[in-house]
């Protein structure tokens, strides 16, 4: 008997953001349970060395695409991509974080964030989307974060767009589901990925996720609820920050991010 996933998803999925982190641990993840991949990441010299690995390690097909998903023409690309390809799940899992106060940064740095995290997940979702419903199947996975279940201050924009990236995919969990496609907003708190280690926070890493945990319960979650928070200790979090009010819960998560980078 074949792998549940791939027999309802296969045959191909695409990685918006493949290159490190959640993306590249979701790759392989896929890649073991069967499917054939299109690698996409605006880092192209990383992708070929990645895509012989899946290669070896799995036998999987995997496709380069150097990829921004910020760019203006990127729909149009997908858009001939998912006619080229049978893609029966996407992910767009592609950010530019940030961390600081909102001033600290000009506003083309705050944008090239709502570009990226916010424009690549809208492009995946609207490219992808059309043949799944054609073909009355298929999933979608957007990847948000606990900064965007509440404005979070001293990350602020990021936060945004992840509120962003969270709405969009509740909304078409709603639309796509009769149609057949699944679609989960998963939400990860702090993981270790090259990403945040970057950002050089103070301390916390006894507490962070692996990316390949934050994989196999985004692929056990898909299908079987719209939001996804990884994690228990990030799930008794999320319920505790529930109960606050509207302003000590901003004040939390604000003094909380805040702390991680200083005194």
């Amino acid at each position: 008997m074949g792998d549940p996933l791939l027999e309802r998803y296969g045959p191909v999925a695409l990685v918006g953001g493949a290159c490190q982190g959640i993306g590249l641990a979701l790759a392989r993840a896929l890649a073991a349970r069967g499917f054939g991949l299109v690698l996409a990441d605006v880092r192209g010299e990383l992708l070929p060395s990645i895509a012989a690995e899946l290669a070896r390690a799995y036998g999987a097909r995997a496709r380069a695409l150097e990829l921004d998903l910020g760019a203006p023409q990127v729909g149009a690309r997908l858009a001939a991509l998912a006619a080229e390809e049978e893609i029966g799940l996407g992910v767009a899992c592609a950010a530019i974080g940030g961390v600081g106060p909102f001033l600290s940064e000009p506003l083309e740095a705050h944008r090239a964030r709502l570009a990226v995290n916010c424009g690549g997940a809208l492009a995946v979702a609207h490219a992808l989307a059309g043949p799944m419903v054609a073909r009355g199947r298929g999933g979608l996975v957007l990847v948000s974060s606990m900064a965007g279940l509440q404005g979070t201050g001293w990350v602020a924009s990021y936060a945004a767009t992840k509120a962003f990236d969270l709405a969009l995919a509740e909304a078409l969990w709603f639309e796509l589901r009769p149609h057949g496609v699944d679609v989960l907003a998963l939400v990860p708190g702090n993981t270790d990925t090259p990403g945040l280690r970057s950002s050089r926070p103070r301390k916390g890493q006894e507490g962070w996720m692996r990316p390949e945990d934050v994989a196999a319960e985004a692929l056990d979650a898909l299908g079987r609820e719209p939001v996804h928070v990884c994690g228990e200790a990030n799930r008794r979090v999320v319920a505790a920050l529930d109960r606050l009010p509207r302003a000590e819960r901003l004040r939390v998560m604000g003094e909380s991010t805040r702390s991680l980078y200083e005194d």
